[in-house]
């Protein structure tokens, strides 16, 4: 009895059948695969979460509502627009980016959706241990196929110095064999060619080389990790014999070691911050299945290689391959590898690696505005206040903000744990359901940000003093005269951001009469559907010779449990969308007016001419790029 087919391997389909009259068979042969994907860029990057800095009514009408969204609009002219977008901040504002990285997520937005080409760098961290020759078998063991037997460029894998950086190519087509697979030289760069079938037809390019500890670790910021990490330089020679250091970008590194030193040097990076870019693993044998919660994968690559070696020798050995295979800890590499290449859920979707690489590029860019703006008020203030009075009202709107969010977590939490909130419990709607309003309405008046409020009121005052005058804040979109949502009885704008007391009208106006009226909507149909039920039972006693008391009273407690179960689940979670609700736009309504101060500050007290409205275009072409971003499919 052979073992089961879903045994076989590891990395891809359980393919025993396969296997089975491979090895079967007197000589094996290369299969041609005709599909070649095509070469392009991938993004990497932290996930943005930013509010707006405005919160517009007309944008948040269907809060508790079950309404569908628009239609996005086609993919291909998504990607244009953002293509476009980012070309205009590389020319408005070049020092937002770094360049490589920006022209390798251009690169990708020319390539067609799901065929983009994707870089992935294997950097052996040399610390006084043999990371090299790790690197380069972990790449071996991640692109070799056990149904085959050892291919000759392997042989050539394990014999190349890493002196020089290698540039490892994944695809297959009718011209690529065993007989021509050889090492190239270009400008000192050298490139393999390679066929993987788990891997082939994914775009995907390896870049090997050994980096320093030091280069990794000069600084303990995710910040500098990245920029070695998936930035590293690379020697090239130019025409008249000069080498030169060329940025090598990449859309992600798996930054390899081996042995306790290795693991020491791991230790210290913050790989962990760069949100699925960066990932690191230290080879120690013996270790792999010990439960270290380290920052980093602990693998052992000799029982993969063991595992390999002896499926080839024979399929009888499935079992012990796919044993030793899951013991060495490489398929958690292999699964954050093709977690940048693959979309299972949408077809010709960009693929992840991609949009993680713009998101990254525009996360940088807003932190680097961010920054600018800090600079330009701190320098304002102190050019015209005293130093004393700029670096107060610099580190009393840093100190307010952080104030605010604190205030916001803990009343919220302390509201949502109360005894009020605990009064909307499902059970309790049957007599409470007209106090919904007034209580939710009650944790709004006296929860959301009221001491935030009033140190809001008195910065701005202190700015003003200082001033000589109040500044013009921006405010709220809907709260301004000539917005369709303002009414005509609008009254005066304050002279400080209303950012605060419009999202608590907001929430009070639009939403607390939503979750009013869901409540009374679940208690009615809850009643509802216990009446029917117990008529029908009723009636069922009544009119049927067979039926008793308890088959009687077993259909009317089906309904009422069936009408109780519906209510406190819908109820249960609208309560929690409300929460969430509140938190979401209480953050952003924080945000708003820390950017809103910002504003105006650098709007009146510019360095130079103009240098506001520059900052400002750059704000709006990032904002832009951000939607289009999360409409790109």
């Amino acid at each position: 009895m052979s073992p089961k087919p879903s045994l076989v391997r590891s990395r891809g389909c359980a393919l025993r059948a396969v296997a089975l009259a491979r090895h079967a068979a007197a000589k094996r042969q290369v299969c041609a695969i005709c599909s070649m994907s095509g070469a392009g860029p991938i993004p990497t990057g932290r996930a943005r979460n930013n509010a707006p800095i405005r919160p517009n009514l007309h944008d948040r009408r269907q809060s508790l509502s079950t309404g569908a969204p628009p239609p996005p609009p086609p993919a291909g002219s998504v990607r244009a627009e953002l293509e476009q977008t980012l070309v205009q901040l590389q020319s408005h504002s070049p020092q937002l980016f770094n360049l490589s990285r920006l022209q390798l997520a251009l690169q990708g937005l020319r390539q067609a959706a799901g065929e983009e080409a994707v870089r992935v760098a294997i950097l052996g961290l040399a610390n006084g241990s043999s990371a090299g020759l790790t690197a380069k078998r972990v790449l071996r063991a991640i692109l070799s196929d056990p149904l085959q037997d050892k291919q000759e460029w392997e042989t050539q894998l394990d014999a190349y110095d890493l002196t020089k950086p290698l540039v490892v190519r994944v695809s297959a087509g009718p011209h690529l064999d065993e007989s021509n697979i050889d090492v190239a030289k270009d400008n000192t760069i050298q490139r393999l060619h390679i066929s993987s079938p788990d891997y082939n037809a994914l775009g995907l390019e390896f870049l090997l080389m050994d980096v320093e500890a030091s280069a990794l670790a000069a600084q303990p910021s995710i910040e500098h990790l990245e920029n070695a990490a998936l930035v590293p330089s690379v020697a090239t020679r130019s025409a008249d014999g000069r080498v030169a250091q060329t940025p090598a970008p990449v859309h992600q590194a798996l930054i390899v070691a081996d042995g306790l030193m290795g693991a020491v040097g791991l230790a210290s990076l913050p790989a962990a911050e760069s949100g699925g870019a960066i990932a690191a693993a230290v080879d120690i044998k013996g270790f792999a299945g010990e439960e270290l919660h380290a920052p980093f994968h602990v693998i052992d690559i000799a029982q993969a290689e063991d595992g390999v070696r002896l499926f080839r020798e024979g399929p009888q050995n499935a079992m012990q391959y796919e044993r030793l295979w899951f013991a060495s800890k490489l398929p958690a590499l292999t699964t954050w590898l093709k977690a940048g290449l693959k979309t299972d859920d949408v077809a010709a979707a960009t693929k992840p690696a991609v949009k993680q690489l713009l998101a990254a590029l525009l996360d940088n860019a807003r932190s680097a505005l961010q920054a600018e703006e800090s600079i330009i008020v701190s320098k304002t203030l102190a050019s015209k206040t005293p130093l004393d009075d700029a670096t107060g009202l610099h580190s009393g709107l840093s100190e307010w903000a952080r104030q605010a969010h604190s205030e916001l977590q803990d009343e919220l939490d302390l509201a949502f744990t109360g005894r009020r909130w605990r009064k909307l419990g499902w059970w309790k709607l049957f007599w409470r359901v007209d106090d919904v309003g007034m209580l939710t309405s009650d944790i709004l008046s006296q929860r959301f940000l009221p001491t935030a409020e009033r140190e809001l009121v008195y910065l701005t005052g202190r700015i003003a003093e200082l001033r000589g005058g109040p500044p013009t804040y921006p405010q709220p979109v809907s709260e301004l005269p000539d917005s369709p949502a303002a009414g005509p009885t609008r009254t005066a704008l304050p002279k400080w951001p209303g950012h605060i007391a419009f999202t608590r009208r907001y929430l009070q106006d639009e939403t607390v009469p939503a979750l009013q009226a869901l409540a009374q909507r679940l208690l009615v149909q809850s009643l509802g559907t216990s009446t029917i039920a117990t008529t029908v039972a009723g009636m069922l006693y009544v009119s049927s010779f067979t039926a008793g008391v308890y088959e009687a009273g077993a259909v009317a407690a089906l309904g009422i449990v069936y009408s109780l179960g519906r209510m406190q689940k819908k109820w249960e979670t609208a309560r929690r969308f409300w929460e969430g609700d509140v938190r979401e736009e209480g953050r952003k309504a924080v945000r708003a007016v820390e950017e809103s101060v910002s504003e105006a500050l650098i709007a009146q007290h510019s360095l130079a001419p103009g240098q506001a409205e520059e900052l400002q275009k750059a704000k709006e072409l990032v904002t832009r790029a951000e939607d289009l971003l999360s409409r790109l499919r």
